[in-house]
Formats: structure tokens, C-alpha cells, sequence
């Protein structure tokens, strides 16, 4: 099983903070992976996809870990749990940021509705007050869908930054990756990169020009900053067609993840993966063992 995860908090974080989903922290983080160490092998990805083609019973016990849209803040925080439990994992990163230090578009909508800089705002003729978990969560979800059907994700998003501009101490801790942790991950034996665009925009809604354009950079930069192949790709949003592997085929990768794999015949290129985003280790178990795992968990817990 590949893991994914996306956000990860600081334990300062308030138990009141709101987000798009359920707010991990790094001590849930850490219990998580002490878990998997505990009962998993851990593999590289490159490793585990050898596994997960081999059809080995082994990979009915083994994990790969994997981040995507990591950001510098996000990266600073795991990388002293996973360097303790020397734990492999994979960030997929985009690039754009580098040059124009700009929010991902939906890391910019994830930050105007749940980071309080605004009491309410206005899009469209249409007031959405952000005083309350649900007030927050509901312009979030509007924001988003209306940016997945405005043809241009990141033109919408622009157009809604310019007229609410963050702080810059907000803007920060949402930014990618830095230069420094780039080259960090590349000289790791213990961490690898991999592909996920340079903006983050769902490939869809680019022509086939426009995509190689956004995997071709995205690989250029994290090759030449981290100084290791990038061999490994993952769909941002999850979308993708069989037009969309070829293009990623023709930029040099080897594999690519997908989040939910629409079996299009390319097994290489669909890598299922299964997304955290709880901090219940109850729940986390579910998702690695199956139901009938979490009673004779609860069972031992209420045995102790």
C-alpha cells in the first residue's frame, strides 16, 4: 500500500483550528509512523513498486510513504520523525514558487477561508462571512469547485488573490518547499522527489503543449536543485487520461501515482494510492488492515 499524506500541523496548532479536513499533528504523525514501523516493512517506492509488480505475498505487509504538494513547513516538521524511525518516503513537489513565490491556488483558498485574515469576503456578489467552522468549510468548498469549473484553476485563484491579498507571515507557512530542503532531499539515501507539475494545475484543462510544459519544468528544476533523477510522478488532483500518460511517458518518467486509478491499462502509470488524513490511529488502522483488525485493537486497549 502507498500512503499519502498532505498537511501536517505543528502540536502548537489550538484545538480550535479549522482546515478543509481533519487537522494531523506531528505527534499524531509520529504515533502513525511508529505504528508502521512496528508492524510494516517500509520500502522505498522504487523498491515497493519492484514488490507491487512481482506479485509477491510480501506486499500484503509493506508500505511506501509518499507527500504531496509538500511544503517547507510541512517538510521541516516529518523529517526529524522519519529520520528517527529511518523511515523512506517520496515528495512530490511543485516548482512555481521558486520563481514567482506565489501560493499554490488551492493552497491560497485553504489559507484565505481557515486562516482568519478575513471576517468575511465577497466573490461573485455572493457575502461568505468566515466566523464559523461550517461558514469556513463552505466557502472553501465553493471556491474550490467554482475554481475546477472555470476552465483555468490558477487564473481564478489569481483573480481572487488580487482582490484579497494574504500576509505575509500567512503566505509563508504555506509556501513549497525551499531550495535548501530540495537539496537536502535529493543527497538523502533515506528521501527521494518526484513530479508534480510546476503550478499544480489539474492537466486537464491544459493542451498537450501545456502540460509537457508544466511536467518538463517541474522535473528540470527538482533535478537540477536536488541533483538525482526524478523518476516518479504524481496526477495533480488525481486527474489524468491516457493522452496525460503519454506526455508523462515522453518527459522520462518511469512510474506515476494515481489517487483513485481508472484502470486505462497502464499499471505503471495508475499506482493506487491510499490518502491520511485523519490523526485517529484507530482510523489509520482501518485503513491498513480492515475492520475486523480494529476490534481486536479496541479489544486490547480495553484489556490494558
Amino acid at each position: 500500500m502507498i500512503l499519502t499524506y498532505h498537511l501536517i500541523f505543528p502540536d502548537s496548532h489550538p484545538k480550535d483550528y479549522w482546515n478543509a479536513g481533519n487537522v494531523i499533528r506531528i505527534r499524531d504523525f509520529a504515533r502513525q509512523m511508529r505504528y508502521l514501523k512496528k508492524h510494516y516493512q517500509i520500502l522505498p517506492l522504487e523498491a515497493y513498486v519492484d514488490v507491487f509488480f512481482s506479485n509477491s505475498s510480501q506486499l500484503n505487509r509493506t508500505i511506501a510513504l509518499t507527500f504531496d504538494d509538500c511544503g517547507h513547513r510541512i517538510f521541516s516538521l516529518v523529517e526529524p520523525v522519519l529520520s528517527q524511525e529511518r523511515l523512506p518516503a517520496t515528495f512530490f513537489a511543485n516548482t512555481s514558487h521558486l520563481k514567482d513565490g506565489k501560493l499554490l491556488w488551492f493552497t491560497y483558498f485553504n489559507a484565505l477561508c481557515f486562516e482568519k485574515a478575513y471576517s468575511s469576503i465577497n466573490i461573485n456578489r455572493r457575502e461568505y462571512p468566515l466566523q464559523t467552522k461550517q461558514q469556513c468549510f463552505q466557502a472553501w468548498q465553493d471556491l474550490i469547485h467554482q475554481a475546477q469549473t472555470s476552465g483555468d484553476a490558477i487564473a481564478y485563484s489569481e483573480s481572487i488573490s488580487a482582490k484579497y491579498p494574504l500576509p505575509a507571515e500567512i503566505r509563508q507557512n504555506y509556501l513549497g518547499l525551499t531550495e535548501e530542503q530540495i537539496k537536502r532531499i535529493g543527497s538523502s539515501a533515506q528521501f527521494a522527489l518526484g513530479g508534480h507539475t510546476h503550478h499544480h494545475p489539474y492537466l486537464t484543462q491544459l493542451s498537450p503543449e501545456e502540460q509537457q510544459e508544466e511536467i518538463i519544468e517541474n522535473k528540470r528544476l527538482l533535478e537540477q536543485i536536488g541533483g538525482k533523477p526524478v523518476r516518479f510522478f504524481a496526477y495533480p488532483g488525481g486527474r489524468y487520461t491516457s493522452q496525460i500518460i503519454d506526455v508523462v511517458k515522453a518527459c522520462g518518467f518511469s512510474a506515476a501515482c494515481a489517487e483513485r486509478p481508472l484502470n486505462l491499462g497502464e499499471p505503471r502509470f495508475e499506482l493506487p494510492r491510499t490518502g491520511i488524513y485523519s490523526p485517529s490511529l484507530v482510523k489509520f488502522i482501518l485503513k491498513l488492515n480492515g475492520v475486523h483488525k480494529i476490534a481486536s485493537f479496541k479489544n486490547r486497549r480495553q484489556s490494558r
